[in-house]
């Protein structure tokens, strides 16, 4: 089991990285990765190994010189572990849900600590938290943290220290607004501040998780709205949630009942939210049970994404 479920990255999308740089077919040292971790007790042998052999038993990786030293591990990303990647990959690449991530999860990181009130945790500290410190497996920046934390502070949602290195708080805590927020819209920023988006005769525009309504400017007018996650990408998230999970747990037998119970639930005109829920906690409790803590991680913040992504949908949908 890995000491630290908290990592930048998992050690298949650092193999292939690594493999980008070398001839097809080539082993790569896998000690590198440990290497650059401050914590050197990630350079134990027996994590490094129970790491590797978990990642080879699900088929993302070959592994060659198992035993000796961490110096002697050699592993081979499969086409298995590289569509694994890739499709972890393509969920980071997109910015918009990256930061409506990282804000509502700075949100679920201070309630869950009960961080109601001054002097306030400090803000980098969150990147400790398996669950909540990462993005589809990949640790926020500083600067993730500081633009999540500033838009949080201008919404009232959290006060706190500021420091002129910085544009958000250094170290904060919720406001009643925030708990609010955490209780009674699962820490789901962009709904709880659309319900509170005064009504307009006027259609309303919808940009990422800010709500305000806009005049129409005549008959002829071209008018562009962005309406966040539509139905048919809730419906391609969920496919890939599923696709990772067989990818972790090969012998995992109930994936193609759980993902279309989950794709059933979303449809143009509602969303059971009830039972995309069942669906994460499915996910999450088969990946626990068979994977790394890094990968539980990973998986676990991109159903996170998957609820919140839903319940903005849903309000859109009434």
């Amino acid at each position: 089991m890995t000491s630290n479920p908290g990592l930048s990255t998992s050690v298949v999308d650092w193999i292939v990285s690594r493999s980008a740089e070398e001839p097809a077919g080539v082993y790569i040292y896998v000690d590198q990765f440990y290497d650059a971790f401050p914590d050197h007790s990630m350079k134990i042998y027996a994590i490094a190994l129970d790491d590797v052999n978990a990642l080879e038993d699900r088929s993302l990786i070959e592994l060659a010189n198992s035993y000796g030293s961490l110096m002697a591990l050699q592993a081979l990303v499969t086409s298995e572990g590289r569509t694994f990647t890739e499709n972890l990959r393509a969920a980071r690449r997109n910015k918009q849900r990256r930061r409506s991530a990282c804000r509502n999860a700075m949100v679920d990181w201070l309630y869950s600590g009960d961080v109601t009130s001054p002097p306030g945790a400090i803000r980098d500290r969150m990147l400790k938290d398996p669950e909540r410190g990462s993005f589809f497996g990949e640790l926020f920046s500083v600067g993730d943290l500081d633009a999540a934390a500033a838009w949080l502070y201008r919404q009232g949602l959290v006060r706190g220290t500021m420091s002129a290195q910085a544009e958000g708080p250094v170290r904060l805590y919720l406001t009643d607004s925030g708990v609010t927020c955490a209780e009674e819209f699962n820490s789901d920023t962009g709904s709880y501040l659309q319900r509170l988006a005064p009504k307009s005769s006027g259609p309303t525009v919808n940009i990422d998780t800010n709500t305000a309504p806009f005049q129409v400017a005549g008959d002829r007018a071209q008018q562009v709205q962005n309406v966040g996650t539509s139905a048919g990408e809730l419906r391609l998230l969920i496919a890939g949630i599923a696709e990772i999970v067989r990818a972790l747990i090969p012998e995992v037998a109930d994936a193609d009942v759980q993902e279309q119970a989950a794709i059933a639930a979303v449809t143009d005109a509602k969303v059971d939210k009830s039972a995309l829920q069942l669906f994460r906690d499915w996910t999450v409790a088969t990946v626990r049970a068979g994977a790394t803590s890094a990968a539980v991680a990973a998986v676990s913040s991109a159903t996170t994404t998957l609820l919140i992504e839903a319940g903005h949908l849903a309000s859109r949908l009434g």
